[in-house]
């Protein structure tokens, strides 16, 4: 005599296919997405570990972002210094120049020299997205100025340093690196190499040409000689900070690889175990259809 399945039997199987079809929805959707959930609480066991991970990766990304535009400034500096060593080099030219017998051409000295102090005003002044750089903290304002009004002529020796040209404040910039990294890159235009450059272009585009000084060109020379020295110490700082700030910026990078790696060993799914899985499942989910479907053929409502 062939069984009929009771109604317990038959509840079973439909809980059983209802599990079954729920285990197939969220495997095709790890299979179609590569995660193994679009959400925290399909991993939940992991969720925490994911979360740390993600959050550290962030703050390393925020480091590397805001570490660009600082390195970015440290550039515009540094090439900013390189051009005004440039220039008290072409005063120390001139001035060997006028020295001696061979002092021809005076007033063309002059006159170059009082351009030679406003283009290394002018970069001075170097602005990168709208801060000037070397204000120290007044960002928003040029670091100097040398007109008439803010920096007197210069005629007589010996000179004393004046820093009457200067606009900005004693404010140091600094940048934190990483967590346990703070960086000092800020560079005050008030700072003696400036104030020695600044001071001989002065001498020179205010001397007396008749007779020549021999004093000033003395002391002007000397002037640009320990400003170029001195331009030289601040560039090679400002490279020394560049070079650790990219090799902290490489470090987060190197970091964040890794820490991609882990997060993807959490959220992502194995797309060949999936689909294998996602295979097993399917048939089992069909098995258990086919069941029913004969269940339901040999209801008892037939022999009713």
């Amino acid at each position: 005599m062939e069984r009929v399945a009771t109604f317990n039997h038959q509840n079973t199987l439909v809980q059983y296919m209802m599990r079954a079809e729920a285990k197939v929805a969220t495997e095709q959707v790890r299979s179609s997405t590569g995660l193994n959930s679009t959400d925290y609480k399909g991993i939940a066991s992991g969720s925490g570990r994911l979360v740390s991970l993600e959050s550290h990766y962030k703050r390393l990304e925020q480091y590397v972002d805001e570490g660009e535009v600082v390195n970015g400034r440290i550039q515009s500096m540094y090439d900013a210094v390189g051009g005004m060593s440039d220039l008290t080099s072409r005063l120390s030219a001139l001035i060997t120049g006028l020295q001696g017998d061979n002092a021809a051409g005076v007033e063309g000295v002059t006159a170059e020299a009082g351009e030679l102090m406003k283009e290394f005003a002018a970069l001075l002044n170097t602005q990168q997205e709208g801060r000037y750089l070397f204000s120290g903290g007044r960002t928003d304002q040029p670091a100097v100025t040398v007109d008439s009004a803010t920096y007197p002529a210069m005629t007589t020796v010996p000179s004393t340093a004046d820093t009457s040209f200067y606009q900005g404040d004693s404010t140091i910039a600094h940048y934190q690196a990483a967590d346990d990294l703070i960086l000092s890159y800020g560079v005050t235009a008030d700072q003696p190499a400036f104030e020695k450059a600044l001071r001989a272009f002065n001498l020179i585009a205010n001397l007396t040409t008749t007779p020549v000084d021999d004093d000033v060109l003395d002391e002007a020379s000397q002037l640009a000689s320990d400003a170029t020295d001195g331009l030289a110490v601040t560039q090679a700082k400002l490279g020394a900070t560049s070079a650790s700030l990219e090799r902290t910026i490489d470090r987060h990078v190197d970091e964040q690889l890794v820490l991609q790696t882990h997060v993807d060993d959490i959220r992502s799914v194995d797309l060949a175990e999936s689909t294998t899985r996602l295979s097993q499942l399917t048939a089992s989910l069909e098995a258990t259809m086919s069941l029913m479907n004969s269940l339901e053929e040999n209801s008892l409502t037939k022999y009713l």
